[in-house]
């Protein structure tokens, strides 16, 4: 003989004659239908890559970046730079000096 399944009670199902309509439901503010058009409308909107590119701010050349830092005081010389500016000085010395003797 076969077994028969528990058979599902009455006794704690609740029994409503007209369900809410959907407008209904939406209106109260702690239904569940109100809360996930909420969170659906709150929810953070990705931009597609195009959009992206078209909104990206200019960017600038790295002359134009140098210039500015320099300007702004956030650009230091290291030991490089000291060595660059020795050699440009020597330099210009040397043409200063070709440019005399002729």
């Amino acid at each position: 003989m076969t077994r028969l399944k528990k058979q599902r009670r009455m006794a704690n199902k609740i029994v409503l004659d007209k369900t809410p309509k959907k407008q209904e439901r939406l209106a109260d503010p702690d239904s569940y239908e109100s809360r996930k058009q909420r969170a659906m409308a709150k929810k953070k909107k990705h931009q597609s890559v195009e959009q992206k590119r078209i909104k990206a701010k200019p960017t600038q050349s790295a002359i134009e970046r140098d210039t500015a830092a320099g300007k702004r005081g956030e650009r230091q010389g290291g030991r490089l730079a000291e060595k660059i500016r020795r050699l440009n000085a020597q330099q210009q010395e040397s043409d200063s000096d070709v440019t005399e003797e002729e």
